[in-house]
């Protein structure tokens, strides 16, 4: 019998969840409560606790094994490659790969890897992996969070191994090899381009769904909160404002330089198109100012999993999660 699992990617605006049990896929997105996250940080963790609570219980999700995606600003992952060494070795020179990260003793900061496999050209010598680091008292924070609320949480993972988690399954099926993946975040837009088992590359632009919502907020004379209602809702014509457009432009030209950038310095780069996943794949200026200025076609996300899924896009972080919940 396959075993359920559950993946959390918790945002600024709204949590998404995803339920598996084999290939079958479920997924919900619930708004979040005012001021309950700012940025990044959970600021209210019991209240947090009780909401995850409630949440479990008007979703009637099952007692499952889980797994939360990391916001970006909480991890650094990337693509490492590091002489044949034991496992022991391994977890001691890792540190030292993070260290414009890590602030104070290492001791701190918890380590993590996945090996990658080897391809033609590269030394024999060598192990390329994706590795990870996150600040301990991040995580035991989360930990916490996730147990008041009655969840099992077996793994915490970055975004970018969520991504590798889709991409790689997708690979074993023979549905691709290279995914470009853009994520309309609350302060900043991410690009990261998975190949096969790993991050082949990732960058970051200085705009998000929050700088859409101060417009949006500013021409309606309304709170940033308000104007992400509206905007979810699709009301008070906030889609067809200018000013909100013009921005969307902004992103749209940014993510193309980022996309041209990467086929000048990989020449040998098959990318079909690209995703635009979490909450602004649900927003319709993005979408058109992306197809406008980007020559390249938009995908569905829901093309690289198992099984056809509604609102794959905005939860496929979640989705890449539970497929990485600890055996």
């Amino acid at each position: 019998m396959e075993k359920t699992k559950i993946g959390f990617d918790i945002g600024s605006n709204s949590m998404k969840i995803a339920v598996l049990r084999g290939d079958v896929i479920r997924v919900e997105e619930v708004r979040l409560p005012e001021n309950l996250v700012e940025g990044d940080n959970i600021v209210m963790p019991n209240t947090f606790s009780q909401f995850l609570k409630e949440t479990r219980k008007n979703l009637k999700l099952p007692k499952a094994a889980a797994a939360l995606v990391l916001p970006a600003s909480h991890s650094i992952c990337r693509l490492v490659t590091m002489p044949k060494m034991t496992q022991q070795q391994l977890i001691m020179n890792l540190p030292y790969e993070f260290s414009e990260f890590i602030q104070g003793v290492p001791d701190q900061y918890f380590c993590d890897y996945a090996v990658c496999e080897r391809y033609d050209g590269e030394d024999d010598e060598s192990m390329p992996m994706m590795a990870a680091v996150a600040p301990k008292a991040k995580l035991a924070e989360y930990a916490g969070i996730f147990y008041k609320a009655g969840i099992n949480l077996k793994t915490i993972l970055p975004q970018e191994m969520s991504l590798v988690s889709l991409s790689r399954k997708a690979w074993n099926d023979n549905k691709g090899e290279e995914y470009c993946f853009v994520d309309l975040g609350e302060q900043r837009t991410r690009i990261t381009v998975v190949w096969r088992d790993r991050v082949q590359a990732t960058r970051q632009i200085p705009f998000g769904g929050g700088h859409i919502n101060q417009i949006a907020a500013d021409e309606l004379g309304i709170d940033k909160f308000l104007a992400n209602s509206y905007k979810i809702a699709k009301s008070n014509d906030i889609a067809n404002m200018p000013a909100v457009y013009e921005m969307c432009e902004r992103i749209a030209v940014e993510i193309l330089k980022v996309v041209n950038f990467y086929r000048f310095t990989y020449q040998k780069s098959d990318l079909k198109g690209i995703y635009v996943v979490g909450g602004g794949a649900k927003f319709e200026p993005l979408i058109q100012a992306i197809t406008e200025q980007v020559s390249m076609e938009l995908l569905n996300a829901v093309d690289i999993l198992p099984n056809k899924v509604q609102n794959a896009s905005t939860a496929l972080f979640a989705i890449g999660a539970a497929m990485e919940v600890a055996r």
